[in-house]
């Protein structure tokens, strides 16, 4: 067997079935990059930026956690309970 005998491999189907993936990846990163640029990078001027905020809630959170009392905890699940001997 030669080389110019050699009549097989993909074919037309595995081309067309890989030309769709490349088209439908560019379309994809278009429609990305559009959206990115959508996004604000900067807020404006009268806000506060998102993570300031964030941090100020979670401390406000922790702290009212921290003032109320804790509810006693729940066995495990690995742990046999005391009703199932």
């Amino acid at each position: 067997m030669t080389v110019a005998d050699f009549t097989g491999g993909p074919g037309f189907g595995a081309f067309v079935a890989t030309f769709a993936v490349v088209v439908g990846a560019i379309i994809l990163f278009r429609s990305l990059s559009k959206h990115l640029r959508k996004v604000r990078t900067h807020p404006p001027e009268g806000e506060r930026p998102a993570a300031t905020a964030s941090a100020s809630q979670t401390g406000a959170v922790a702290q009212s956690a921290a003032d109320t009392p804790e509810a006693p905890s729940e066995p495990s699940p690995s742990e046999p309970s005391p009703a199932a001997s």
